[in-house]
C-alpha cells in the first residue's frame, strides 16, 4: 500500500510517499501551489513538479492521496483545485483540503484540538471532542491574516515609514530594509513595495523584525508581540467557538513561529487565556499529517510515536 501526502502553500510544496510500514519512500519539493498567489497555471505545475520528483521510481499505484492546498476556502476554490490536481496523479482516493487541515493532523494525530498556523498569512483550525469543525482567522493579506509574516513585515514597514518621517519612534528598521532591499534611500521603497514587490514577498520582511528586536529594538520589540498576541487572540476565540473542555493539545505550524519572541510570548498568552490548552512544539513538517490523514483513510492507526519516527526519517532525507 502507498500513500501520498502533499503540503501545498503560498511559498512552497511537499510531497511526501509512505508505504504501510510508515517507511518513506519518497520526497518532493517544488514552489507555491496556492493558485490565489501564483494563478492555477503555476500552481499546477508547482504540484506536478513536487510529484515527479517524489515517485518517479515507483511502480506501485497510490492507495490514497492527501492534499492539504492554501487558498481552499470556497466551493469554487475546490472545485478549481481538484480540476487542476486530480489529472496530476492516478489513485484510489484523493483527498483534498485547505492545508491547515493537515497541519492539525501532524499537530493533534487526528485527536480534538486546534492548530495555529502563521506563516504568509494566518488561520486557526479545530476539533472539539464531539467532532465539531470550527475555523479562525484566514481573511487573507489585506482584511485579516493578523499576526502572520505579512502582518509583521507591513507594520514593520510602516513603523519605518513613520520614523523616517519624523512621526514616529526611531527604530532601526529604517537602515535594516534599506540594506536588505538594496536601496540607497528610505523614499525609493515606495516603487520597491509597489511595483517589485507583491503579498508573499513582503512576507519574506518579517524575519528582518525578528532580528531587530533580538538586537534591542523596541519597535520591532512591540511589532512581534503584538503579532503574538493576536495568534493567542484567535486560537483563544476558537476555542471558544468549538466550546472546548478539559485537556486538548494546542498546536503551532508556520514560519512565524520561528521568531523565539513571537513563539515564547504566544505560549505564555495561550496558557494564561485559554483553559486547558497543552501546547505542543511549532511543527517542522505539517505535509505528515497529509500522511496521517491517508493512513486512517485506510483503517491504520497512527499513534504519536509512529508521528514522530515519520518527521525523522523525512528530516534525514531532507537533510541528506
Amino acid at each position: 500500500m502507498l500513500v501520498l501526502g502533499v503540503d501545498g502553500g503560498a511559498t512552497k510544496t511537499v510531497c511526501v510517499v509512505a508505504d504501510e510500514n510508515f517507511k518513506i519512500l519518497g520526497v518532493g519539493l517544488a514552489g507555491s501551489s496556492n493558485y490565489h498567489v501564483v494563478g492555477v497555471e503555476a500552481a499546477q505545475k508547482s504540484v506536478a513538479l513536487a510529484l515527479k520528483r517524489a515517485i518517479p521510481k515507483l511502480k506501485n499505484s497510490i492507495d490514497v492521496c492527501c492534499f492539504g492546498i492554501g487558498g481552499l476556502n470556497t466551493k469554487m476554490d475546490r472545485k478549481i483545485i481538484s480540476g487542476f490536481i486530480k489529472p496530476l496523479v492516478t489513485a484510489r482516493k484523493h483527498i483534498i483540503v485547505n492545508d491547515v487541515v493537515i497541519a492539525f493532523h501532524a499537530a493533534t494525530c487526528g485527536e480534538p484540538g486546534i492548530v495555529m498556523v502563521a506563516g504568509t498569512g494566518s488561520i486557526a483550525y479545530g476539533v472539539s471532542p464531539e467532532g465539531k469543525e470550527g475555523v479562525v482567522g484566514g481573511w487573507g493579506w489585506l482584511i485579516g491574516d493578523e499576526g502572520s509574516a505579512f502582518y509583521i513585515a507591513k507594520k514593520a514597514l510602516m513603523s519605518a515609514s513613520k520614523a523616517y518621517d519624523g512621526r514616529g519612534k526611531h527604530t532601526s528598521l529604517v537602515e535594516i530594509f534599506c540594506n536588505h532591499l538594496k536601496i540607497s534611500k528610505f523614499e525609493n521603497i515606495i516603487s520597491k513595495v509597489y511595483e517589485e514587490m507583491k503579498p508573499r514577498d513582503l512576507a519574506s520582511l518579517a524575519p528582518l523584525v525578528t532580528q531587530a528586536a533580538q538586537n534591542g529594538d523596541e519597535v520591532a520589540q512591540n511589532i512581534l508581540e503584538d503579532a503574538a498576541r493576536e495568534l493567542a487572540l484567535t486560537v483563544k476565540a476558537l476555542a471558544e467557538k468549538l466550546n472546548m473542555k478539559g485537556r486538548f493539545t494546542v498546536g503551532a505550524a508556520g514560519g512565524v513561529f520561528k521568531s523565539q519572541p513571537v513563539w515564547k510570548l504566544f505560549q505564555s498568552e495561550v496558557q494564561k487565556h485559554v483553559s486547558g490548552a497543552e501546547l505542543t512544539k511549532p511543527l517542522e513538517y505539517p505535509v505528515i499529517g497529509a500522511l496521517i490523514m491517508g493512513f486512517k483513510n485506510q483503517k491504520m492507526t497512527v499513534t504519536p510515536d509512529v508521528r514522530e519516527e515519520l518527521e525523522k526519517d523525512l528530516k534525514t532525507r531532507l537533510e541528506k
